[in-house]
């Protein structure tokens, strides 16, 4: 694991860096994948099989999955940093109309308030500071791995914007309450 992290150690790492990093451990996390979800299999009288969780600390395997995961999700993010800016450019052309605003974030709000709805706090909560994007690792909690914020100046320019029309100003409220009851239900 450690010839692994290697790899990712530094003060930020540029999602080019992170892209190659998963692709250059693909094929290992196959493997290990395939591996791991075969261990603790239990066979029930019914013939089925099905999967107990592991007990105890997490194994290197386990440690290394966690985290191909969560950097194959912030890479994920990422895929829509072009879109994003496409979406301030249009922003600052209808900034000023109110109709024009309630379009755009009706437009984009499957991936405002659904897709990254959590993603400033996920990624960016971590300081009052915060420099770079910090990636969080369920098995690994020590594991200090941050992503240039630069990477993502669109991303989150975007969800700033975004959350001060959608969620302060209600800019669609009949939306927001819709979520608000399938939430509760």
């Amino acid at each position: 694991m450690k010839s692994i992290l290697k790899d990712l150690k530094g003060k930020s790492l540029s999602i080019t860096k992170v892209e190659w990093w998963l692709l250059k451990y693909s094929d290992f996390y196959k493997k290990t994948s395939d591996f791991v979800y075969s261990q603790h299999l239990f066979k029930m009288d019914d013939g089925s099989t099905v999967r107990l969780p592991p007990l105890g600390e997490p194994t290197d395997q386990e440690k290394f999955l966690d985290l191909y995961k969560a950097l194959d999700t912030i890479c994920g993010f990422h895929r829509n940093e072009k879109y994003f800016e496409q979406e301030l450019t249009e922003y600052k052309k209808i900034k000023d109309s109110q109709s024009g605003l309630k379009n755009w974030i009706a437009k984009n709000e499957n991936l405002g308030a659904e897709k990254y709805v959590c993603f400033l706090v996920d990624y960016l909560d971590y300081s009052e500071n915060t420099e770079h994007l910090n990636v969080y690792v369920h098995s690994s909690k020590n594991l200090e791995i941050y992503i240039d914020r630069q990477d993502f100046r669109n991303t989150i320019e975007f969800l700033e914007i975004f959350n001060e029309l959608y969620w302060v100003q209600e800019i669609l409220a009949e939306n927001i309450n819709k979520t608000k009851i399938e939430i509760t239900e």
